[in-house]
């Protein structure tokens, strides 16, 4: 393995941030990432009244990440279709606003 050159955004960084991007660095796949932003989402759900643009936000956010992961595993989108449907509905949901689907409407 060869060694890394020094980082661009080092000087911008405390020791303790360019020790967790060195860990960062050794992690491979959007598991962690998509489950921090499920737990956000969550989080967001459990106010009394969330912030809509900013729950639509993370939804979005956590819906590119599921995409990515997909095409980085390799594996078919299958299904990926029907899972964004039920988060948009569940998202309808939560705000008190009926959203038709396709899922919804078989």
């Amino acid at each position: 393995m060869t060694r890394r050159a020094r980082s661009f955004y080092a000087r911008a960084l405390s020791a303790a941030d360019r020790a967790a991007v060195e860990d960062a660095l050794e992690v491979e796949g959007l598991d962690e990432e998509i489950a921090v932003l499920r737990v956000h989402i969550l989080r967001l759900l459990e106010e009394d009244t969330p912030d809509a643009g900013v729950l639509q936000s993370g939804m979005r956010l956590l819906v590119q990440a599921l995409v990515a992961q997909q095409r980085l595993s390799g594996r078919q989108a299958e299904g990926l279709g029907e899972a964004a449907a039920r988060l948009v509905e569940e998202f309808g949901a939560v705000l008190g606003v009926g959203v038709a689907t396709e899922a919804s409407r078989e």
